[in-house]
């Protein structure tokens, strides 16, 4: 039985020590549909992809821990969980359309998002001091994507940014710095994923990481709105990487919401439901409500999904006869791996590698974002190399 909290996008800013270059600031960071995801060297953090602009502060009571609140030029943003609450099945459709699509790199409610995952990967704390460092930026985007949008989204991260971010119970804090063009760099998103499988924390890809890029590999990463897959032949790109829709999370919860008959639930407002354990089911004719779990319909729709997608994969890539490993990533492989381990258990060609095989204390939902993270610090160490 599946745990339905664990298909929640949560809010988690951890302090950890991670390696960097002494005279920078790096961020690896990644605006995935579901959640942004960071890396900085004195944390890591995650919060779900919400922001509501709101007149002001003043309608909340109290700020809950996981409370992130933003102040720029556009006015006032509730950002994360907090903005998920305020999603209703009235405003939902609107909001999806503005944020789950592709083009939102230059609209208000993504510039508050980025600005809140910049905010936090420049806040101090006692594992290590911002102190005004030059900020450099690695992100990932779909492959199918990435030549298309890598000019706005470059052009959305760099700039000057002043505004102030306050977070949980902490006080405001007031940011001012600059982002240089220059210093944003944007990669295939699942080459993330192959960077964190091979690197180890000290950014070392060891024997066994070496090996796997040297050899047939494909890289699956099953998102919240795509899944994107990357074949590695001797270290370079095999086959054109591909980007398929509607073979992610969002698939998953949209096919759930279908199958919620009596609720008026959207799938924004399945993060709630998630948390909560249950949906409410109205019969209006009776004036009759009832609370419903939704566990069983839930893993259903999981592994049909997962199972679409192994049948594309077995169709494109030769039954997957003559790659010798898989490194499967992201909050969605996270539920899927299990699945995919037991679909591939007979291919004796074949190894199965979670891409957090590195660093366990980490779940997978972090995977794209730490190989970032760890590219952009192997650059900065060979390009200013002292």
């Amino acid at each position: 039985m599946i745990i339905l909290k664990d298909y929640a996008t949560k809010t988690e800013i951890t302090s950890r020590k991670n390696k960097t270059v002494d005279g920078f600031w790096p961020i690896g960071i990644d605006y995935g549909f579901s959640g942004v995801k960071g890396f900085a060297p004195n944390k890591v953090f995650c919060y779900p992809n919400c922001a509501m602009k709101v007149d002001d502060f003043s309608s909340l009571i109290e700020s809950g821990p996981n409370d992130i609140l933003l102040k720029d030029n556009e006015g006032c943003w509730i950002i994360g969980e907090k903005a998920l609450e305020m999603i209703t099945p009235a405003n939902a459709m609107n909001y999806e359309s503005e944020m789950y699509e592709r083009n939102r790199y230059f609209s208000p409610a993504f510039s508050a998002l980025m600005k809140a995952g910049l905010g936090i990967a420049l806040l101090s704390n006692q594992v290590q001091a911002y102190n005004g460092e030059p900020v450099f930026v690695q992100t990932g985007l779909p492959p199918e994507y990435k030549a298309l949008d890598t000019p706005d989204l470059k052009d959305a991260i760099a700039g000057d940014y002043d505004f102030d971010i306050k977070i949980g119970k902490n006080p405001f804090r007031h940011f001012q710095f600059s982002v240089n063009s220059n210093y944003v760099f944007i990669m295939d998103q699942p080459m993330g994923s192959l960077f964190s499988a091979i690197t180890d924390n000290d950014g070392i890809q060891g024997q066994f990481g070496l090996q796997v890029l040297k050899a047939k590999t494909l890289v699956l990463d099953p998102g919240f709105k795509t899944l994107d897959v990357y074949d590695i032949s001797a270290g370079s790109v095999y086959n054109k990487p591909a980007t398929f829709d509607n073979l992610g999370m969002h698939e998953i919860f949209q096919r759930t919401v279908n199958g919620l008959k009596g609720a008026n639930i959207t799938v924004l407002g399945m993060q709630s439901a998630l948390k909560k354990g249950y949906v409410t089911v109205l019969d209006k004719r009776r004036m009759v409500n009832k609370k419903e779990r939704f566990e069983d319909l839930l893993e259903k729709n999981t592994k049909d999904v997962c199972m679409e997608a192994m049948q594309k994969l077995v169709s494109l890539y030769n039954y997957m006869q003559n790659h010798d490993y898989m490194i499967v990533t992201g909050g969605t492989g996270n539920a899927w791996y299990p699945m995919i381990r037991e679909y591939f258990r007979n291919m004796e060609n074949l190894t199965i590698l979670s891409a957090n095989r590195n660093d366990k204390a980490l779940s997978n939902t972090y995977s794209n974002v730490r190989g970032y993270y760890y590219s952009l610090v192997s650059m900065l160490l060979h390009r200013f190399k002292k």
